[in-house]
């Protein structure tokens, strides 16, 4: 018997659309994004970060940046310790510090040398705090905002996630920002629409019940990550029934290019992220596998006739 295991990582922060824009010319981004092939587009109330008046002083005299972060009615507060910051990005103690902030953005400059230590915008603060960065103190609520309405999932064969959806005009992106209405009152669609870029781990387990099975010894279907990213793109839709996906792929897990006429028997998808994605009929939580004892999120689970979402907690409506 042939089991394999699947997550989704994100391979870059989420960029909402607005920034998507400012980076499609970098190549430090394009590298970074061009790991994957399966993306996300999703929505939810614009986010801000709010300081209090007197922000700078605490700067100097705590090297501390507090903030407190916002989307629709909800808040919460945290800062970001400058010496632990420092310390693990590893440079000197006597480094000239300067900070740039801004409602979408925090910069942290080594003035001297006119570099960026440290950035973040409302999204990549979620994204870094997920990882526990240990310069981020408190804001230990920050899945509460993790949470977005999921529009449509995409993969990209041929080419990167980033060509496929930033570079060139993409028809769903733009019907999406055509068709879709701000969730927050006063918002630009282009600040809520979020994507997201995903690489897909895998994990093969083989269970040798007969003899036969073992003609399968130091085999695996992993190899052909296209075919992954084709399996795990009908997986998602058909179980989110994301509305912009035109192709449901009702006949799921039947198909041509997917792990149907393979010798996986079974396999699994799942997040590893704490992110929570949403539509209409349905809801599925990751959970970012970062400490023992883990914490398990949801999971679509596949075998050679059935897709189901298995899912570990109970949601409130």
């Amino acid at each position: 018997m042939r089991y394999q295991l699947h997550e989704l990582e994100l391979v870059y922060p989420p960029v909402s659309n607005q920034e998507a824009e400012w980076i499609k010319n970098d190549p430090e981004v394009f590298e970074e994004v061009s790991k994957s092939n399966l993306y996300f587009i999703g929505q939810r109330p614009e986010t801000f970060f709010l300081f209090e008046d007197d922000v700078e002083n605490r700067f100097f005299n705590e090297k501390r940046i507090y903030f407190t972060y916002k989307t629709g009615k909800k808040y919460s507060k945290g800062y970001i310790d400058i010496d632990v910051l420092v310390n693990y990005m590893d440079y000197s103690d006597d480094i000239d510090i300067e900070v740039e902030l801004g409602s979408k953005l925090i910069r942290i400059w080594d003035q001297a040398k006119g570099e960026v230590i440290e950035w973040f915008t409302t999204e990549k603060i979620l994204h870094d705090k997920c990882r526990q960065k240990p310069y981020i103190k408190e804001f230990n609520d920050y899945s509460e905002f993790y949470i977005y309405n999921l529009h449509y999932v995409g993969i990209s064969k041929k080419e990167d996630s980033f060509s496929r959806l930033i570079v060139r005009p993409h028809d769903k992106r733009l019907r999406i920002l055509s068709n879709e209405h701000p969730l927050n009152s006063g918002s630009r669609l282009t600040d809520e629409i979020v994507l997201f870029f995903f690489r897909i781990k895998s994990t093969e387990i083989k269970q040798y019940m007969n003899n036969s099975d073992f003609d399968q010894f130091g085999k695996n279907e992993l190899g052909d990550y296209t075919r992954i990213v084709a399996d795990a793109e009908k997986a998602f839709v058909k179980i989110m029934n994301t509305e912009y996906n035109e192709v449901k792929f009702k006949d799921y897990p039947l198909s041509t290019d997917g792990l149907y006429n393979t010798t996986v028997d079974k396999h699994t998808y799942s997040i590893d992220e704490d992110i929570k994605f949403i539509t209409p009929t349905n809801i599925i939580r990751g959970v970012r596998r970062n400490v023992i004892p883990i914490d398990h999120g949801d999971f679509i689970a596949i075998s050679k006739e059935t897709v189901e979402l298995i899912k570990l907690d109970d949601y409130d409506a």
